[in-house]
């Protein structure tokens, strides 16, 4: 007791290594790390179709449900497109009923020719025979056979006609396929003029303000997809041997103090950059580093929340922290590193 006493600065530094090692130990056994943030599926938000702005329906950071409308451009050119397509395909359907009209009338006329050239075979047979008993006279013959050629060059007439008639119903029928194709795709176009929300999420960044002209492609603002939230948690190389998709986290957000989330970690980064070249002459540059203490590179790994709360707002790049269920074997790392030293 009496050299606690007259020893108190040691003792009270003492307890607090033991203290501070405790903790560190506390917090090093599973891996862990403060360089990590929350995000989310984003994407930006462009018009499908080329126009200016007629309507703006929400507001900048504003929390919108799937299928909410965004805004609108102008689309009176859309919706005439589709109605002169309309048209057009009525046009081609009332052609093509009289094109099979002619068809079939085609087709009536060949049984007329069929019966004109059996009535003629009939008619020149029967002259042939009585030709050859002189019951006529060469001349009735030949009569007789220029009217069965006639006929004959008839029905093919009529038959040629015909099948040109069905390729012309046949070529109608693809072009009213095409033209209900082209309707179709400007239906499609004139519903576009109106752009919805694709996921429940944030409108962020807009300043966007009705009669802007804007094709597609050009970002109007960003939007934020809340479906489901993760956590990118940058962890360092010697600690990436036991991480693996499907391990469990816990998850301690800044924005919210003493609130705990469960984790799962659903992907890993295989590569960071570390290379660099000289803008000046393209070569590699190398970095000069501190010999003595080398710091690990570190890795992302993403992690996504399973238990985000419906009453509150995660911040899209909101600082976390985040540990895993694995050991983090921090002797073995230790010593790994202190007898690789140089």
């Amino acid at each position: 007791m009496n050299f606690l006493k007259k020893n108190l600065a040691v003792t009270i530094l003492a307890l607090l290594l033991i203290f501070c090692a405790s903790f560190w130990l506390y917090w090093h056994l599973k891996p862990f790390t403060a360089n990590a943030f929350v995000f989310a599926d984003t994407r930006p938000v462009s018009p499908w179709t080329a126009g200016y702005i007629t309507r703006i329906f929400v507001k900048n950071n504003q929390f919108v449900k799937k299928g909410t409308p965004l805004f609108s451009v102008f689309a009176p050119p859309y919706e005439l497109k589709v109605r002169e397509l309309a048209h057009e395909k009525e046009k081609l359907t009332e052609t093509l009923k009289s094109c099979e009209a002619q068809w079939r009338q085609a087709l009536e006329e060949i049984k007329s020719f069929q019966a004109d050239v059996e009535n003629f075979q009939y008619l020149f047979s029967r002259a042939e025979k009585m030709f050859k008993t002189a019951a006529v006279s060469e001349d009735y013959l030949v009569s007789q056979k220029r009217n069965l050629t006639v006929s004959l060059a008839r029905k093919a007439a009529a038959e040629h006609h015909a099948r040109a008639l069905k390729h012309d119903c046949a070529a109608l029928q693809q072009q009213i396929i095409k033209t209900a194709a082209a309707l179709e795709l400007a239906q499609i176009w004139h519903a576009q003029t109106t752009v919805t929300a694709l996921s429940d999420g944030y409108v962020v960044n807009m300043t966007l303000s009705p009669g802007g002209y804007y094709k597609p492609g050009d970002i109007l603002f960003a939007f934020i997809d809340t479906s489901a939230w993760y956590v990118q948690a940058n962890f360092k190389e010697s600690e990436l041997s036991e991480i693996s998709p499907g391990t469990k986290a816990r998850i301690w957000l800044r924005q919210y103090p003493g609130k705990e989330y469960r984790g799962r970690v659903c992907g890993i980064g295989w590569g960071t950059e570390r290379r660099a070249a000289s803008p000046h002459t393209g070569l590699a540059e190398v970095k000069k580093e501190n010999e003595w203490f080398i710091l690990p590179q570190r890795y992302p790994v993403q992690i996504r929340i399973l238990d985000p709360d419906e009453h509150l707002f995660f911040h899209f790049g909101a600082s976390a922290y985040v540990e895993l269920d694995i050991p983090a074997r921090p002797f073995r790392q230790f010593f790994w590193e202190l007898f690789l030293w140089k």
